[in-house]
């Protein structure tokens, strides 16, 4: 069984990213009459920056376990699903720069009718090992991949067998 977790080195980021727009938010919101107009524009900013934090915090305390079997995701709650019980597998990528450079992918696995479903991002240790599983899970029970997704998996080396046909063209 292997446990993979999410480094701190690799949330640290996203952490100084949460800080940073609380203080520049919530910080002024703080010095400013309460009726002023610009609270609606400061506070409800606050909100997003302490959720994202929050989901980054939550990420941090996760935990993935992978044997044979299947795949649980700790986080805080338990989601599990056997690798026979994988119903979808997409791979998507999100670009944090126009020229695509920068960015992040996610994996998410679905379950018979969409449930569970257990989405991955890429700051997990072995990401790339897990989504080699999932491609081979896909691959084993003939799950239709989209074009995106057999593109990203190709980004990262992982083979895609030519001989699934993608599910649509789209992202």
């Amino acid at each position: 069984m292997s446990v993979l977790r999410h480094r701190f080195e690799r949330l640290r980021p996203d952490y100084l990213r949460a800080g940073a727009g609380l203080v520049l938010t919530l910080g002024p919101a703080l010095f400013i009459p309460l009726n002023s107009a610009a609270h609606y524009l400061l506070l409800p900013a606050a909100l997003l920056f302490l959720a994202f934090g929050l989901r980054t915090w939550k990420r941090q305390i996760s935990r993935v376990e992978i044997d044979a079997e299947g795949i649980s995701l700790f986080s805080p709650g338990r989601v599990s699903l056997a690798w026979d019980a994988v119903r979808t597998v997409k791979l998507s990528y999100y670009s944090t720069r126009s020229d695509r450079t920068g960015g992040w992918m996610q994996l998410t696995l679905g379950g018979e009718n969409g449930r569970p479903t257990i989405r991955l991002d890429s700051s997990l240790d072995d990401f790339e090992d897990v989504a080699r599983l999932a491609a081979a899970s896909a691959r084993r029970h003939g799950i239709a991949l989209t074009a995106a997704t057999l593109s990203n998996f190709g980004a990262l080396g992982i083979d895609s067998e030519t001989s699934q046909r993608p599910a649509d063209k789209t992202a």
